[in-house]
């Protein structure tokens, strides 16, 4: 049996479409001209490529034709990408040629596109993202799927302990339960504080639950919660020191961060690639070291013939045409790089919180303007603000999209509205933002 992502590498013209953003395929519009994303990637890349990443973080016609790249809602101000990022029209384009082309023949066209050279163009793209090879990560379908794989195939025996958090994403720490209820693996579970008061201080929790006993902690790099970033690389030493593995969820920093994945000092990575590289929902990637491969479970049995992270790849029948759409995604990021979106997002992110400051000036900011603290995310609670009814208000009375960041159970500390603009949105789209919550805040107090 062949197995779906076992695949031969691509020519090198291939390759080098990507690298420029070039995408034969793409739809042609009604007048015939090919949309203007497919070639966005090679102009943003020729004309602002050895250009800082400060300096272009307040350029809003840059980030204007940055925004040009995609078909956003007509009327709803999207300010929740920390949940997923909307996908370049040009990804859009080869989706839905993808499709039709799969339905035309599914039974034959299905096995094609597995085998096709653009899906192998993919890994090898995402895998110079992450500094990796290609042969070191499998493609899945979202952070869940990558780091489940770890935490439910990783052998632990009762009485094995994990290091988790309080601010872990909650899926992760529902796969650390079921261990814990199925195996009788002890969890190590610390409260963080937020605002962190440091990166030591929340390096010193982490040392502090370790033990002789400590088989794997869980590092979520940055908090969903509240955009915290963590000393991964001193936590991981400290692991190490006890015989322990790390695995790092980096479905909020994948695309934001520019640190080749080894670097940090973990063992296991997962994230998923529809966030911060813009990538159709559907795409996600884990990482392990190879020295690993071998003893972690795979979800789903792969069969005898899968082979190195192929044996993580294995889900069945499945939409194949998913990775060659996320081309142009990829393309679109490589012309940007890291550093540069994350430059603008703290850009917007400061901006964010001195409009906050000014009209609202009890609110309190969970997560740190400190660029060693954060990224991404900016978490704001509110007294006597209940971020839920917050969020629906703007939403419904404002066409403003955020999220409530409410989880009582396990962190009662963090209760607020998580605001997240992707890098094309402005500062007057904010300031509409603030208008709205100020509107409600003064109401409210009546």
């Amino acid at each position: 049996m062949i197995n779906r992502r076992e695949f031969t590498i691509g020519s090198a013209g291939a390759i080098a479409a990507l690298a420029t953003g070039s995408d034969a395929s793409a739809s042609v519009v009604a007048n015939g001209k090919v949309p203007v994303s497919t070639c966005l990637s090679s102009e943003l890349a020729e004309r602002y490529g050895a250009v800082p990443p400060d300096v272009l973080a307040d350029d809003e016609p840059f980030w204007a034709r940055v925004r040009s790249g995609y078909t956003l809602h007509p009327t709803v101000l999207n300010l929740d990408n920390g949940w997923t990022n909307p996908t370049p029209q040009a990804s859009i384009d080869k989706l839905i040629s993808g499709m039709k082309d799969l339905e035309a023949l599914p039974a034959e066209h299905l096995l094609r596109m597995w085998e096709e050279v653009t899906t192998t163009t993919f890994r090898t793209a995402l895998a110079e993202i992450m500094g990796v090879p290609g042969s070191e990560i499998a493609l899945v379908r979202n952070a869940t799927e990558a780091l489940d794989t770890v935490l439910l195939g990783l052998p632990m025996e009762a009485g094995d302990e994990v290091v988790c958090s309080t601010h872990d994403y909650y899926a992760m720490l529902d796969a650390l339960e079921q261990r814990r209820d199925r195996d009788g693996v002890v969890l190590r579970m610390i409260s963080l504080p937020a605002p962190a008061p440091s990166l030591d201080a929340l390096a010193e929790a982490y040392e502090a639950a370790m033990g002789p006993r400590t088989k794997l902690v869980l590092l979520t790099h940055p908090s969903n919660l509240t955009g915290q970033l963590l000393p991964v690389e001193r936590i991981a030493d400290a692991a190490r020191r006890v015989g322990a593995e790390v695995v790092v969820d980096g479905a909020q920093s994948l695309g934001l961060l520019d640190a080749a994945v080894p670097s940090l000092g973990c063992d296991y990575y997962g994230a998923s690639t529809h966030k911060w590289l813009g990538t159709p929902v559907g795409t996600g990637v884990l990482w392990m070291r190879p020295a690993h491969v071998g003893k972690v479970w795979p979800l789903v049995p792969p069969g005898p013939s899968a082979t190195g992270m192929g044996r993580f790849e294995w889900i069945g029948t499945a939409p194949a045409y998913i990775e060659p759409a996320a081309l142009p995604a990829l393309a679109l990021h490589r012309s940007l790089g890291a550093a540069r979106k994350a430059a603008r997002l703290r850009y917007l992110a400061a901006h964010l919180r001195t409009r906050v400051a000014q009209s609202m000036p009890d609110a309190r900011f969970l997560t740190l303007a400190d660029t060693e603290l954060s990224v991404g995310l900016t978490t704001i609670q509110l007294p006597n603000v209940d971020p839920s009814a917050l969020q629906t208000h703007l939403r419904n009375g404002h066409n403003i999209l955020t999220q409530a960041m409410v989880d009582n159970a396990r962190a009662p500390e963090v209760a607020g509205l998580r605001v997240s603009p992707n890098v094309y949105n402005t500062p007057t789209e904010l300031n509409r933002l603030v208008d709205a919550m100020t509107s409600y805040v003064r109401s409210s107090a009546r």
